[in-house]
């Protein structure tokens, strides 16, 4: 008898042991059951591309694109409002998944990652000089001999680094954009350069300021993603920009943020 319960004992251990292995594997990482959120970092302070609501909430076109594209490849995204020249290293370093902020690809960058398909291109995402109206400058060569706000870590910094030479230029080089424009009105700069949505946004909140095209230094190619190298995620979020530009839903944010 008591042999027979031994026996009895063994099997129940056994199938116990066989039902804790089946759990383990069926939450193991690449099942359905995994965690699919993905930590995003973006740089609010950015009109029309990342802004913080009265609630502190996250909106804007950056915001919106990345949300329906993760939804698209199947993740949920846990965002981070950082520095703008923290995005790059934190994403090459494995901090952040994915960055979004209005990035343009650079050979210096594209060292530190790799980018997406550009998502948006076109007028709106050039850079322009915005100033005061009683400032006088209206076109390119009149930043010569200027003092220039930029954002740090921002392709209009690596520009007008490459212009400081030629043009004489004072660069004063900031974490937000909102810090530039009260810099402005109190004449400690003379103007900044930003891409011509956010000149836009900054007029219209601001009636005293104005904005132009600036002619010189490289022509911006368009805005992206930015992702750990080799990440299969690129590969996701390409198909997923891809879809979003052929279901019309790319056009739709385009149309909401910059029309």
């Amino acid at each position: 008898m008591k042999k027979l319960l031994t026996g009895l004992m063994a099997v129940v251990m056994m199938a116990g042991l066989a039902g804790c292995g089946s759990k383990d594997d069926g939450a193991g990482e690449g099942s359905d059951t995994a965690k699919k959120e993905l930590t995003v970092y973006t740089n609010s302070g950015y009109k029309p591309y990342e802004m913080v609501d009265e609630k502190g909430n996250l909106y804007g076109f950056d915001i919106d694109v990345m949300n329906e594209a993760a939804k698209l490849a199947g993740y949920t995204v846990k965002w981070e409002d950082v520095d703008f020249d923290g995005i790059v290293p934190s994403v090459k370093q494995g901090k952040a998944d994915i960055g979004i902020a209005g990035i343009t690809y650079t050979e210096e960058r594209a060292k530190q990652v790799d980018f997406s398909d550009v998502y948006y291109a076109g007028e709106d995402a050039q850079n322009y000089v915005l100033t005061m109206k009683s400032s006088g400058m209206k076109k390119t060569e009149d930043i010569k001999g200027k003092k220039i706000g930029t954002q740090m870590g921002t392709i209009q910094e690596s520009i007008l680094n490459s212009l400081q030479d030629e043009y004489k230029l004072k660069l004063d080089k900031r974490k937000a954009y909102s810090d530039m424009v009260l810099e402005m009105k109190k004449g400690v700069i003379d103007a900044m350069v930003v891409e011509k949505a956010v000149a836009e946004e900054l007029a219209a909140d601001n009636e005293d300021l104005s904005y132009y095209k600036f002619e010189a230094g490289a022509e911006l190619a368009g805005n992206a993603m930015i992702f750990q190298k080799d990440n299969k995620l690129k590969d996701e979020f390409n198909k997923a920009i891809k879809t979003m530009k052929e279901n019309g839903k790319m056009d739709e944010l385009v149309k909401k943020y910059f029309k």
